[in-house]
Formats: C-alpha cells, structure tokens, sequence
C-alpha cells in the first residue's frame, strides 16, 4: 500500500548535509512505490535559490566533483513534488525568478494540510 511521504527540511544548504540528503531520501521514497513530498521551510528556503557556489570548507573538497543542492533537485524534479514555504521566502528576501524551476511555494495552512494529511512526516 502506498503512503504519502513528507520530507521537511528546515536547514540551510551549508555547513550541514540536511539539505542534500533530503532530496535522494525522497527519490527513494518514490521508488519504494510511495509519494514523496519534499517541502523547504525556515533556513531551509536558501536550498532553492538556483546558481548558489558552495564552496565553503576545505578547498581540497571543493576541486573535486562536489554536486549542489540545485543538482540533486533538478535530477529529481520529475519525481519528487518538491515546495517552500511561502512566508520563509519572503522573509528571507527570496525573489520568484531566483528560485529552482518547478518548485512550487505552499501558505502555512497548505503546508498544514500536507502534514495532516500524510502517513510518514520526516524533518531534517
């Protein structure tokens, strides 16, 4: 039986993977046979700004083939239903046109909704 999956992610993009990780939990989430929900929240709407460098930490790291937050979701956008909290957005000064393609933004009560009406709510 399929379950709906909500995948909150409430970290910023750096200095943690949260955000990265997220993405290929609700990839796998899909391929299990379930729907996956992923939805940025708090600090976690800097993951959908498109064009973000984040190259922070040890240069060594960085000259490698390190993939972005951006990657993973654009990979994934076909799979995943991916959404962001309208007001954290705001809040943060985040423009329309910088934000991925195909994320789509949720007011509190939607994203209220989502939690209610899941299975499995998982928070990162």
């Amino acid at each position: 039986m399929s379950k709906k999956v909500n995948i909150i992610v409430t970290q910023p993009p750096y200095g943690k993977e949260d955000a990265f990780s997220a993405v290929p939990m609700a990839a796998s989430q899909v391929a299990a046979g379930n729907e996956a929900s992923l939805i940025f929240v708090s600090g976690g709407v800097h993951s959908i700004v498109k064009g973000q460098k984040s190259s922070y930490g040890d240069q060594a790291v960085w000259y490698k083939d390190v993939p972005s937050v951006e990657a993973e979701i654009t990979k994934n956008i076909e799979l995943v239903s991916f959404y962001a909290l309208d007001k954290d957005i705001t809040k943060r000064g985040i423009n329309d046109n910088e934000i991925i393609a195909g994320i789509k933004k949720v007011s509190l009560s939607q994203l209220t909704d989502m939690i209610l009406e899941s299975d499995v709510n998982m928070v990162f």
